[in-house]
C-alpha cells in the first residue's frame, strides 16, 4: 500500500519511522518475537491512512496534522482517530485542535450537536497503574485543565485492562475498580466534565 494520505499530511519521515518500528517488532511484548506476524499492525497503518482522508476538510485539520507528527505510537494514533471518526458522524460541527479561550489549552476537538457544545480529549492508559485512585485523580485534573470554563468528555483507552486467554475476553478487576472510582468521584465532587468514556 502507498499510504498516500499519511505521506501527504504527516510526511514520509513519519511513515518510514512507523514502518521501521513495525519491522523491528518493537510493538511485540512477548517472546519469541519472530513468531508474531506484522500484518495486524500494518492493518492499523492502512486504517490510519483511510481515516485521515475523512478529516481533510474539517476545520483545524492542519493544526491537528502538525501536532500528530509528534505522535509516535500507532496504537495511540488509531485510538484517537477512531474516536474522532465516530464523533464526526454524530455531530453537526467538529473543529479539530481548537483553542480554549479561557486558558489557551488545545483539546483534541470541539463538538457541536443541536444546542450542545463541548470539548473532546483522549487519554490512553498504557499500563495498569500502580494506584488506580491516583490515576483517577490525574484524569480528572487533566480533563479540568483542558475543559476549563466549558464542558467536555474525556475518552480513556483501557486496552490493558482486558486480557484474551484462548481468544476469550477477560475483564480484569482493575477495570471494575477504575470504573467505580470514577463514578464515586463524580458523585462526591461533581465536575464540568460531562463524562468519562472508557474505551476497550
Amino acid at each position: 500500500m502507498e499510504y498516500g494520505n499519511i505521506k501527504r499530511h504527516l510526511g514520509e519521515e513519519w511513515l518510514n519511522d512507523q514502518k521501521q518500528f513495525i519491522e523491528d517488532k518493537k510493538w511485540v511484548k512477548v517472546e519469541p518475537k519472530d513468531k508474531i506476524s506484522n500484518k495486524p499492525v500494518f492493518y492499523f497503518l492502512e486504517k490510519i491512512d483511510k481515516l485521515i482522508k475523512k478529516f481533510e476538510n474539517v476545520e483545524g485539520f492542519s493544526r491537528w496534522a502538525q501536532e500528530a507528527k509528534s505522535t509516535n505510537t500507532i496504537e495511540d494514533f488509531l485510538f484517537e482517530l477512531m474516536v474522532l471518526d465516530d464523533l464526526l458522524s454524530k455531530s453537526d460541527l467538529m473543529v479539530l485542535k481548537p483553542i480554549n479561550p479561557v486558558n489557551g489549552k488545545s483539546p483534541e476537538a470541539l463538538i457541536k450537536h443541536a444546542e450542545e457544545e463541548f470539548y473532546i480529549e483522549m487519554k490512553k492508559l498504557r499500563d495498569l497503574p500502580n494506584s488506580i485512585e491516583n490515576k483517577v485523580g490525574s484524569l480528572f485534573r487533566k480533563a479540568g485543565e483542558k475543559f476549563k470554563g466549558a464542558q467536555g468528555i474525556l475518552f480513556v483507552g483501557t486496552f490493558n485492562f482486558f486480557q484474551y486467554p484462548e481468544g476469550n475476553k477477560k475483564i480484569l478487576s482493575e477495570f471494575n475498580l477504575l470504573k467505580r472510582l470514577i463514578q464515586l468521584r463524580f458523585e462526591r465532587y461533581g465536575s464540568s466534565t460531562i463524562a468519562f468514556v472508557l474505551v476497550n
